[in-house]
């Protein structure tokens, strides 16, 4: 079996743009999807399961493409003697696939209607970080050509999660799990570039913790390390995966930046985070800790002329009246 010329170049076209999608992205969300996206496409199917090892050598679900919808994954996968031959081969086993999951995973039996292609993730050192498994029905067979294209990608991938990590822990606040101030920064000298040039809202929500100095004082730092922790879950979980850029700005200070946002649509979020951390309780020895925040609104349109600076100014402004007007507000004008 063999590649004409004419399926070659076409393979290594394709090849070349999934590969630049992957290896200039570094969000870990946006890479996930695309690492899903890419494999589905050169493999011509609808579903694929992504895995990586952890920091302790676990084999984790990290997310998959059931009929084109991404599912995110967060539990422990056993090691099949499938994915065990393909990390000591570094190529694509086919196996059927398992019936016993919803997820595309290879199957311990022989007959199914299904087959599952699953392919190690091979990173730097030969090291394998994890596996992609793909299936579609048995008697749509995987070509030559298909399999030299997951291959190449598989690398990619491989290495594309690396950087993403690696780049993430320079930019990550260890404690919340948050951006850190520097990225901030960065971020928002390229949003407001791109105001500049094409216009368009931005908008930033400055919060603050209310009585942080007590909580310490009170309850002892290993519990306002908890209330710090838990108001980065909150800023997570209400942010646009990949849009918003939630930031732990300092102290018990944080900045979600908002590209793409008018103050109206900051505001309704500044709520919804502000609400959500009035109803969190933290239990310590010493009692039930409540977390209420104080949020200052600006948008890029307000700020004359337009900068960085100045958005965070009127933002941090507002902060500051919202802790004046007593606290647990939104203040956006």
């Amino acid at each position: 079996m063999h590649i004409d010329k004419f399926d070659f170049d076409a393979t290594l076209l394709t090849v070349n743009f999934a590969t630049r999608l992957l290896a200039m992205e570094v969000d870990p969300d946006i890479l996930t999807d695309r690492v899903l996206e890419a494999f589905c496409d050169l493999g011509n199917c609808q579903d694929a399961t992504l895995m990586m090892y952890d920091e302790y050598r676990q084999l984790k679900g990290v997310a998959a493409s059931l009929k084109h919808r991404r599912v995110i994954i967060d539990e422990q996968i056993p090691l099949t003697k499938a994915m065990h031959e393909a990390a000591q081969s570094l190529k694509p086993v086919v196996r059927p696939v398992c019936d016993d999951s919803i997820y595309p995973l290879p199957s311990k039996c022989c007959e199914t209607d299904k087959t599952c292609l699953c392919i190690p993730l091979v990173g730097s050192r030969d090291r394998v970080r994890g596996f992609v498994t793909l299936y579609r029905p048995k008697e749509q067979q995987w070509d030559i050509s298909e399999l030299f294209q997951l291959g190449i990608i598989s690398t990619v991938a491989a290495i594309s999660i690396e950087n993403s990590r690696l780049f993430r822990q320079t930019i990550e606040d260890s404690l919340t799990g948050l951006y850190m101030r520097r990225y901030l920064f960065i971020r928002l000298r390229e949003e407001v570039q791109r105001f500049k040039r094409r216009g368009g809202p931005l908008s930033a929500i400055m919060l603050d913790v209310d009585n942080f100095k007590s909580v310490n004082d009170n309850y002892g730092h290993a519990t306002g390390d908890v209330v710090l922790r838990t108001v980065g879950q909150v800023l997570h979980e209400n942010s646009r995966q990949g849009v918003d850029l939630p930031c732990r700005y300092g102290g018990e200070e944080f900045v979600v930046l908002m590209p793409g946002s008018e103050k109206k649509e900051a505001k309704i979020v500044a709520e919804r985070i502000r609400s959500a951390c009035e109803k969190k309780e933290i239990h310590a020895p010493e009692g039930k800790v409540r977390i209420t925040l104080s949020c200052g609104i600006s948008s890029i349109e307000e700020c004359d002329p337009p900068s960085a600076d100045e958005l965070l100014k009127i933002a941090d402004q507002r902060l500051y009246c919202a802790k004046q007007s007593g606290r647990n507000l939104v203040i956006c004008k």
